[in-house]
């Protein structure tokens, strides 16, 4: 994400800031210190690292300097509403994207081997998949396959192929996700807690829940954690409704191949960014952000443009 940012900032003859998440910070380091061996000239590359108390007066203060031209954030929509009304003042231009759950459907007649490569790919950042009840229990069970492979440790580990969450916050609101969606009656499939040889850090494991219903807080609310949510669906309306009944607009993701029906998907599904057939929305050439609630404006993309 940093470097979506300061590439297209730095290729525009702009001096950019950043300010890294508290929780973190050593990956923009790590490219600062690149940076600087490349000899790009002091100050056009501003790192301003704070701790969690100090995180709001430092933004606000940034947000608001008059030299500052243009703001952009990823992060939650609650920090972004803040950021915009800080930048409102000075009328600064702004790029944001925010939260979002990213609808993964897959039809009667979408390739399952391929939709299963894509979201294994994804590796479990979409929150609200949905499967057509013709092929529901079968990709349940190779979905359910492949993610029990998945082992969890420490990043530095050949073995290992997830790490941990960055805080213990979200370790607690994976676990509240879990107990509210079985008690709602989801079926837990695999996972759904801290693994027992690693409950010192902030692991947990790959989570898949089946019969998922629209009143629990998987479906409401941005997972950000390992938690698969599986929904059966009947009809193509009924999918679509369900996808854009939400304050949300980032990715979506379908799988077929009907050639009217991917007509149809691309115009009616209210996202920022649609996969059809593949689970990469995001690369250079093409604009990345979302719609609604998930943020406005585009990073990426070669009509985008930074003013100097």
């Amino acid at each position: 994400m940093i470097i979506r940012k300061v590439a297209a900032a730095i290729a525009a003859g702009c001096s950019i800031i950043v300010k890294p998440s508290p929780e973190t910070p050593l990956s923009i380091m790590a490219l600062a210190d690149l940076i600087q061996r490349a000899s790009l000239p002091a100050g056009v590359l501003n790192v301003i690292s704070t701790s969690n108390d100090n995180t709001p007066a430092v933004s606000e203060r940034l947000c608001k300097h008059p030299l500052v031209r243009k703001v952009t954030f990823t992060g939650s929509t609650v920090v972004g509403s803040i950021a915009a009304r800080h930048c409102s003042e000075g009328l600064k231009k702004l790029t944001m994207e925010l939260g979002g759950n990213c609808p993964f459907i897959i039809f009667n007649d979408g390739d399952l081997d391929q939709a299963l490569a894509a979201l294994m790919i994804l590796k479990w950042r979409t929150a609200g998949q949905a499967f057509q009840s013709g092929v529901y229990e079968k990709f349940t069970e190779m979905i359910v396959d492949a993610t029990k492979k998945l082992k969890v440790g420490h990043g530095a580990r050949d073995e290992t192929t997830m790490g941990p969450l960055t805080t213990g916050r979200g370790i607690k609101k994976l676990e509240s996700h879990v107990s509210d969606a079985i008690s709602k009656g989801g079926k837990l499939l695999c996972g759904g807690k801290r693994p027992g040889h690693l409950a010192a850090g902030n692991f947990f494991e790959p989570t898949i829940i089946s019969d998922m219903s629209a009143d629990m807080l998987t479906t409401k609310e941005e997972i950000f954690g390992p938690l698969l949510g599986l929904y059966k669906f009947e009809t193509e309306d009924e999918v679509v409704k369900a996808s854009n009944d939400t304050s949300m607009g980032l990715p979506s993701y379908f799988f077929t191949r009907d050639t009217s029906r991917t007509r149809r998907m691309l115009e009616n599904l209210e996202a920022g960014m649609i996969g059809m057939n593949t689970g990469n929305s995001s690369c250079a050439e093409s604009p990345f952000g979302g719609i609604k609630m998930s943020g406005y404006g585009k990073e990426a993309g070669k009509d985008v443009a930074i003013e100097p």
